[in-house]
């Protein structure tokens, strides 16, 4: 009696076991995607994706796994246009979150080292980067505070304007301004204690005119003069 019993019970699981399958990977009479679907590496029995489609396009949260198994990302679907993902390091900590319309990068995203510490901070228009952007230091063992490494603006994609590097303290460690990606007019770098270092023209990317090495000095700088990138004279300044 036992045994029947038992053949019984493995009988029904097993007709369970598929009903759950059959309900899996579906398409509807237009051969659009419906339901829950499961994707897979290709040649492998490892799980790509996982989540729902409503007539071929996915809503809500999918959940996204490397070849090893591990949680690689989360995308919610809003709507057709707006989705917010989150992606992540093999250790589980996050590495990147942000927005995207359209399938292009969209507003702010923020990305990570593997052990948390906020790398980054860049804003996107369709796609390029646009606005103001943000590098971060490590945070500060003790105080744990945040400090800004570099700053910068874009345009389509490309630097364009004031730029700026500082040092772990927060002074500013040098400055000068891009056109589309080239550095363009006075650059300054600095000491950490705030004294210049040296100071020239950028033309078109390149060095030009008269650069001061102050080396922490102002009556004793040294003078280079260059001309489209090209060393011409190296002497003190009177």
């Amino acid at each position: 009696m036992k045994i029947i019993l038992n053949v019984i019970f493995l009988f029904f699981s097993s007709l369970f076991i598929f009903a759950q399958d059959v309900n899996i990977n579906q398409l509807n009479k237009s051969n659009e995607k419906i339901g829950l679907w499961i994707g897979y590496h290709e040649k492998t029995n490892s799980k790509r994706y996982s989540g729902e489609f409503k007539d071929g396009k996915p809503i809500g949260v999918f959940n996204y796994y490397s070849k090893e198994g591990h949680l690689s990302g989360t995308v919610n679907f809003i709507n057709d246009s707006v989705s917010c993902t989150e992606m992540y390091f093999d250790n589980g900590k996050l590495m990147a979150k942000g927005n995207f319309l359209s399938k292009m990068k969209q507003g702010k995203w923020f990305t990570y080292s593997r052990y948390g510490n906020l790398l980054n901070i860049f804003n996107f228009d369709k796609g390029a980067m646009e606005g103001t952007q943000y590098l971060y230091y490590p945070p500060n063992e003790e105080s744990n505070a945040v400090n800004i490494m570099e700053e910068y603006n874009c345009k389509n994609g490309l630097k364009n304007g004031i730029w700026k590097q500082y040092y772990k303290l927060g002074s500013v460690k040098s400055e000068g301004n891009y056109v589309m990606a080239k550095k363009e007019g006075v650059f300054v770098y600095y000491f950490e204690n705030g004294t210049i270092d040296s100071r020239g023209v950028f033309k078109n990317d390149l060095m030009d005119g008269i650069w001061l090495n102050y080396d922490g000095e102002n009556s004793n700088m040294k003078k280079i003069v260059y001309k489209n990138g090209e060393l011409i004279t190296d002497e003190k300044a009177k």
